[in-house]
């Protein structure tokens, strides 16, 4: 697979909450860009970013955001405000190309849309009935023409390998971003696909060489000793 690879600092939320400390932990791996991801706002709000994490980020190709998904209805609400304001000066700070949101956490899509940033929504996993299948999310981007789309592979897994082939076919103008992990309804976290390697992966991930956009690595790293695995991971995409 020739798609860039940048990876999520939810890599390593297990092991620190400090978003510096991530950013200089992912840049050992060369990664094309990094999405910077804060489940909760209070994150977002207590991000500085420091000057030598800027200088990196900013040489990169391919930053991102995703949008808090825990403690917040995207409406029109002073949080919501708040939020929308701080990922707009942190998106233009960093040179970001998107911003993800979850379906299931927006009251009214237009708040968002109304800022000054490109906006994706993602297909949510099991948990997430608004925008957990092929047709609701046709009906969002049909609804809202200002709108990208960020294919989560490991969410769509949840649900039915079925759609994996359906998303691409039908939304990959639209796709600015995939997001890449394995999960299934038995996994407390997204993990490294290279772990379920098979067959029928690999057919599947086969299936995402149509898309030529970045695939964002959102793995979870559960210690320090697995931190490593990024590596067979990143080998193991490549050699798709």
């Amino acid at each position: 697979m020739e798609n860039p690879i940048c990876i999520s600092t939810g890599f390593l939320y297990r092991l620190t909450n400090d978003r510096n400390e991530m950013i200089k932990r992912i840049k050992e791996f060369s990664p094309y860009g990094i999405e910077l991801s804060f489940a909760y706002p209070q994150y977002l709000f207590d991000f500085v970013v420091d000057e030598e994490n800027l200088d990196y980020l900013q040489s990169l190709k391919f930053n991102s955001i995703h949008a808090s998904w825990k403690e917040i209805i995207y409406g029109n609400n002073q949080k919501s405000k708040n939020v929308l304001e701080a990922i707009e000066k942190l998106y233009k700070q960093i040179n970001a190309k998107n911003v993800v949101f979850h379906r299931d956490q927006i009251e009214d899509i237009q708040v968002i849309t109304d800022h000054d940033f490109l906006a994706s929504i993602e297909n949510g996993d099991w948990r997430e009935p608004l925008g957990n299948s092929v047709n609701k999310i046709e009906e969002i981007l049909k609804e809202n023409s200002k709108l990208k789309f960020t294919f989560d592979f490991a969410h769509a897994l949840t649900i039915s390998s079925d759609d994996i082939p359906l998303y691409v076919d039908k939304f990959k103008d639209k796709v600015v971003e995939i997001h890449l992990a394995m999960l299934n309804r038995d996994l407390k976290d997204h993990w490294f696909l290279h772990k379920y390697d098979s067959l029928e992966m690999r057919n599947l991930l086969n299936h995402l060489k149509n898309i030529n956009v970045p695939i964002i690595l959102e793995c979870v790293a559960y210690n320090n000793d697995e931190v490593q695995l990024i590596k067979k991971e990143i080998e193991y995409i490549k050699e798709i």
